[in-house]
């Protein structure tokens, strides 16, 4: 379907989000255990982190992951992104539903 490219990345972002605020409330973590926090395969935590580390949100230290300072602006700039495509997608549904009816 037309959509499920965006649904997926939906979902991946999703991931990242949870394994964020597991890393915050957990800190200093390793895979392993937020692996089994979250019950998600090893694979996907590893991508997850590393996507997180490369966005300056997260470090790596030999105790596990932890929170990068404060990454409160950081997060404030994805809540707003976040907030623009929502705006873009219900556009995009206002159009399908005017083709339809």
């Amino acid at each position: 379907m037309l959509t499920r490219k965006l649904y997926n990345e939906v979902e991946l972002l999703s991931r990242h989000i949870r394994v964020l605020k597991a890393v915050i409330n957990n800190q200093p973590i390793g895979i392993t255990r937020l692996s089994k926090i979250l019950r998600i395969d090893f694979h996907e935590v590893r991508n997850s982190l590393s996507s997180l580390e490369n966005c300056g949100l997260i470090v790596a230290t030999p105790q596990g992951a932890m929170i990068n300072g404060d990454i409160g602006d950081k997060l404030l700039k994805i809540a707003d992104n976040l907030k623009e495509i929502e705006d873009s997608v219900e556009i995009l549904r206002k159009e399908v539903l005017e083709i339809v009816v």
